[in-house]
């Protein structure tokens, strides 16, 4: 008889009567097993467990739907996937991945399991969006295999496989249920879900391994603590299901521990040390010293509890409290448990699985909760706590049948109370993943994003020259171009810290290395990057790219209005140069003096000269030239005032000027001649910062003297004007 069986195995039996373990495996009678006086009609049973079923089946084919649309996306899905490429192309290449910060390249505060994985494939099928992304549906199915395995393996001696079953299949459906709570995460180009399914793997693996007997037990248990001390070089914070991992041991066969402990060492420190001689120091500089000089937000760490646990009731629009229902079945699984071990002194082998993914999902809430409240954390960072939680509590519900067996005793109607409390407990959970209704619509990208995505790579294709995409460098790869830095890495290595030098870039954008840089609004507003005043000045925005060339992302930063800004590509900016009217036209006025020397100006609109970056409250100007431009935002849209030009002699056709700003027929234009207003003209509909070309028709008036007037008469917008050039 095993070491592991249950006092309730060992019992002697009667003379020619099977143990327990083999009863239990042993096919009954019908009529024995459901005698309609003492258990539920066979139809019932099957009946209400499938009913139980369908909710998770449900859960499951909405995510099978979303991953379906969105894994062969040709573009970003969320806005560092691109960068993660870049990672994997670069150690294809031989280049690296921790080397010092430069123009060309920073890593991301990752380990670099996952990038490697994706080079080492993509020698055979070449790196690709969905390449990367079939490493996390590998993985989540692989998280699905082990889930069902745990909590219905035979191990268990469950009386009935039918709560197994279905509680393996609602703690899958209630993982489901997380997608939309972290905005689709599960199926990126991103190393999370690899990391959770080798986690998820070895907790789930140590319990039996390491019990095995004979020289097996100590290979699975090295097994085991290899796969978890991979994991920290899959994710960071790896480390510390390593340390859980090493508990599970001393529990359940405390003689395996030094073959745990070696065998982690060994991968963990050894690779450590073998990383940090190769890249003489730089993978720890990356992977731990610039970690911990980010900002920690305790208000986030205890915020992330109440997260957790609760399901973020009343946050972030109408997500359902999956969280409420967790705690509930994990609370009554474990009550039921205990009141079982009381009764006989030993442990339900049914509870097994309950008791090891509640471990698991208390170590996860406060992983998750340090790294949610770590700087630039999203709700990827709450995965694991979701996924174990799920789990234990679908391991509650075959828990609950079994203690509820053990508690009943033999008395009539068993089968009735059993199974009603197994479906007690099932049942809140059904109804979660019912109600948790959500729309896979909403993260898959449509045939118009794909188009957008076609005509920007062929936009960034016939631009001569060097280009910088911060936000979405693989876009340069897919155009022949060479991806530079990421933004996440510039901002990684000085936020906080200005006196970290990127190798490179700050010349590069001095000298207006590049031809152009192609932005998303997140680059020149938020987060303050430390070239972010550099770009402004030494590049001037040119044009805002149309609707039909912003492939959208549909995960992560910038799909929630808290995290400020939308990471699409949204404008191109170029190097400021002198203003140089083109052939057949000589210029009257550029604006680039920085006071109105020689013009009259009444009121206060105009300030006092050009301008060399928009006002408070303008936003972007797209489509002026040289380093100034006018504008009538001093003091914003309430201030009114007119400018007047020197006069000038008409000796052309045509005058044009770009304009921009409203379009209220009191902000004008007005050419003077003779004491009288010769010619007037509005902004170009439909308005707004991009300044666009306006003609005025002179033939008639040549010879003449003239001067402009530009009017803002109007306290609800603003005038902009620049290059007025005659031809």
């Amino acid at each position: 008889m095993s070491e592991d069986a249950t006092p309730l195995e060992k019992a002697p039996t009667p003379s020619g009567s099977l143990p327990v373990r083999a009863r239990l495996a042993t096919p009954l009678p019908m009529a024995a097993v459901y005698e309609p006086e003492l258990m539920w009609p066979h139809v019932v049973h099957v009946a209400v467990w499938i009913a139980l079923a369908i909710p998770a089946l449900y859960q499951l084919g909405l995510l099978i739907t979303a991953i379906g649309g969105r894994v062969s996306y040709p573009y970003d899905l969320e806005w560092m996937e691109g960068g993660m490429l870049h990672h994997a192309q670069r150690i294809r290449d031989g280049a690296g991945l921790y080397v010092p910060p430069s123009v060309d390249f920073i890593p991301y505060l990752y380990t670099p399991l996952y990038p490697s994985l994706l080079a080492l494939v993509g020698k055979t099928f070449g790196i690709s969006y969905t390449l990367g992304r079939m490493f996390s549906v590998l993985s989540l199915i692989g998280i699905a295999i082990v889930a069902i395995v745990t909590i219905t393996s035979r191990r268990c001696d469950h009386p009935r496989a039918a709560p197994a079953w279905v509680g393996g299949l609602l703690g899958l459906g209630l993982f489901a249920a997380y997608y939309p709570v972290v905005d689709g995460w599960y199926d990126l180009v991103r190393a999370d879900t690899l990391f959770l399914f080798m986690i998820t793997g070895g907790i789930a693996a140590l319990p039996s391994w390491a019990r095995s007997e004979g020289p097996w037990g100590h290979a699975k248990t090295a097994a085991g603590a290899a796969l978890l001390a991979l994991a920290f070089f899959t994710k960071q914070t790896g480390i510390v299901y390593v340390v859980f991992g090493g508990g599970i041991v001393l529990v359940v066969a405390w003689r395996r521990a030094p073959t745990y402990v070696a065998t982690a060492g060994v991968i963990g420190l050894g690779m450590t040390w073998l990383l940090e001689r190769t890249t003489n120091g730089w993978f720890w500089t990356y992977a731990s010293k610039i970690h911990r000089a980010h900002d920690f937000n305790m208000d986030r760490f205890w915020e992330s509890f109440g997260n957790i646990l609760l399901g973020f009731p009343g946050k972030y629009g109408k997500l359902p409290v999956i969280g409420i229902a967790i705690t509930v079945a994990i609370v009554v699984g474990l009550g039921a448990t205990a009141a079982a071990w009381w009764k006989r002194r030993s442990l339900p082998p049914q509870a097994r699985p309950l008791l090891v993914w509640t471990a698991a999902y208390a170590v996860s809430i406060v992983v998750g909760a340090i790294g949610y409240g770590t700087e630039f954390a999203h709700f990827n960072a709450y995965m694991p706590a979701f996924l174990h939680g799920s789990l234990a509590a679908g391991a509650a519900v075959p828990a609950v049948y079994a203690c509820a067996r053990v508690l009943y005793g033999e008395r009539p109607r068993r089968e009735l109370v059993t199974s009603g409390a197994a479906v007690a407990v099932a049942l809140p959970l059904a109804i979660t993943c019912l109600t948790a209704s959500w729309s896979p619509g909403r993260y898959i990208p449509t045939e118009a994003d794909v188009e957008a995505g076609e005509k920007l790579i062929a936009h960034l294709r016939s631009i001569d020259g060097e280009i910088w995409m911060p936000s979405h460098p693989w876009y340069l790869r897919l155009a022949g171009k060479t991806p530079r830095v990421h933004r996440m890495g510039v901002t990684d290595v000085t936020h906080r810290q200005p006196q970290n030098v990127v190798e490179g870039l700050a010349a590069a954008l001095d000298r207006k290395v590049f031809a152009a840089l192609v932005l998303d609004s997140r680059d020149v507003h938020s987060e303050a990057t430390a070239t972010a005043a550099l770009v402004k000045s030494r590049y001037r925005p040119m044009m805002t790219l149309p609707t039909d060339e912003r492939p959208r992302v549909y995960s992560g930063a910038g799909t929630r209005q808290s995290w400020g800004g939308v990471s699409t590509p949204d404008s191109i900016w170029i190097p400021i140069e002198p203003p140089r009217a083109p052939d057949g036209a000589r210029t009257l006025f550029d604006f680039e003096a920085p006071q109105w020397t020689s013009w009259d100006k009444t009121g206060t609109a105009w300030g006092p000269g050009p301008v060399a970056t928009a006002l408070p409250g303008q936003g972007l100007v797209f489509g002026a030239t040289g380093a100034r431009f006018a504008t009538s935002m001093h003091g914003g849209d309430a201030a009114v005032g007119r400018l007047t030009s020197p006069v000038f002699m008409i000796d052309a056709d045509k005058l044009t000027m770009r304009l921009g700003g409203g379009t209220d027929a009191k902000l004008r234009v007005e050419l003077w001649v003779d004491d009288q207003i010769a010619a007037t003209t509005n902004v170009p509909r439909p308005g707004g910062s991009m300044l666009r070309e306006v003609i005025l028709d002179v033939v008639k008036l040549r010879g003449k003297t003239a001067k402009l007037v530009f009017v803002d008469d109007s306290p609800t917008g603003h005038l902009i004007v620049d290059d007025v050039w005659a031809w």
